[in-house]
């Protein structure tokens, strides 16, 4: 399991393609990217904060759950934070 709280932007598909190196484990790879968006052209960038530890401990305790509750076979989280235009990815699981 493996959780990240980061302001730089990350690349999905590297992030995708680290994950499955090597699995044979798992028949399957299900991902999700959320991305900023502005539905009405009046966004210009949105401020993310978060709570260093506290955000941390918040959504391994989510993945856990997760990971129990559809006995997955591994878990990777990426949300980001600071400041963030619409179409920038803004967090992957």
């Amino acid at each position: 399991m493996r959780i990240v709280v980061q302001e730089q932007p990350f690349d999905y598909g590297a992030e995708v393609e680290a994950f499955a190196a090597g699995r044979t484990d798992m028949g399957a790879l299900v991902s999700f990217a959320g991305v900023v968006r502005d539905t009405d052209d009046a966004l210009a960038v949105m401020e993310i904060e978060h709570y260093p530890g506290m955000t941390e401990r918040a959504l391994t305790k989510i993945a856990q759950e997760a990971a129990t509750r559809w006995s997955l076979g591994d878990v990777l989280v990426i949300h980001r934070f600071g400041r963030l235009a619409p179409g920038e990815k803004i967090m992957m699981v």
